[in-house]
């Protein structure tokens, strides 16, 4: 039972982490794309944020274990 809760509360803290820190990524590039209207800013932002946002879940999991 005891390891139940530990997981449990393991994957809630790694979501928590992930979406905090991801919301501030989305919110920025969000921003950026709305004042500076351009495809080749849009396509970049793309790439960044997927890259932003793999690293963010590396770094969630890293400081929960």
């Amino acid at each position: 039972m005891g390891d139940y809760h530990f997981t449990i509360n393991l994957i809630r803290n790694i979501i928590m982490t992930f979406f905090q820190s991801g919301i501030w990524v989305v919110g920025f590039f969000y921003l950026l794309n709305k004042t500076h209207s351009s495809k080749s800013l849009l396509k970049a932002s793309k790439i960044i944020m997927i890259i932003v946002f793999a690293c963010l879940l590396l770094y969630s999991i890293d400081i929960n274990r």
